[in-house]
C-alpha cells in the first residue's frame, strides 16, 4: 500500500471520526504556522507589527467535509512582502527597485510548497493513531 492509498483511507474515516480528524488537523496547522513564522522575513525596523509575529490560524468548518484551518496574517504590510511593490517618484514614474526590495516575493507560497508533504503526512500518521484506539 502506497502512502497516496493510505492517505484515501484516512480520508474515508475521516467522515467517521470527525472529532479526532479536527485534532489532527490543529496539530498539522500549528506546524505549518510554526514552519510559515521560521521562513518570515525579519527587517531591522522596530515597530510593533512583526512579520514573523503576525501569523493567526483558526479551524474553519462544521462538519468532517468542508473543516479546514485557515492561517493568515495580521502584518498591514504582508502583501507588500508577499507580492512585491514597484517605487514611485513624486512624478509618478516607476523607479527601478533596489534587489533588496522584493528579496522575498512569494515566500508564503515557496514556504507552504516546501513543507506540505511532511506536515500531510504527520497529520495522516496522527489521525491513524487516533483512528486505531477506536478500532481496537
Amino acid at each position: 500500500m502506497t502512502i497516496e492509498e493510505f492517505i484515501h483511507r484516512l480520508d474515508e474515516m475521516r467522515t467517521q471520526y470527525p472529532g479526532d480528524a479536527e485534532t489532527a488537523l490543529e496539530k498539522g496547522a500549528k506546524k505549518m504556522v510554526k514552519a510559515i513564522k521560521k521562513a518570515s522575513p525579519v527587517g531591522e525596523a522596530a515597530h510593533p507589527h512583526k512579520l514573523n509575529k503576525s501569523w493567526k490560524c483558526k479551524i474553519k468548518g462544521y462538519r468532517a467535509s468542508d473543516i479546514h484551518a485557515e492561517i493568515r496574517s495580521t502584518a498591514p504590510h504582508f502583501h507588500l512582502v508577499n507580492r512585491g511593490f514597484q517605487r514611485k517618484d513624486s512624478h509618478g514614474n516607476v523607479v527601478p527597485n533596489s534587489g533588496k526590495d522584493n528579496a522575498h516575493l512569494h515566500f508564503l507560497e515557496d514556504c507552504v510548497e516546501d513543507n506540505w508533504p511532511e506536515v500531510k503526512e504527520s497529520m495522516a500518521k496522527d489521525f491513524y493513531k487516533k483512528v486505531r484506539e477506536h478500532l481496537g
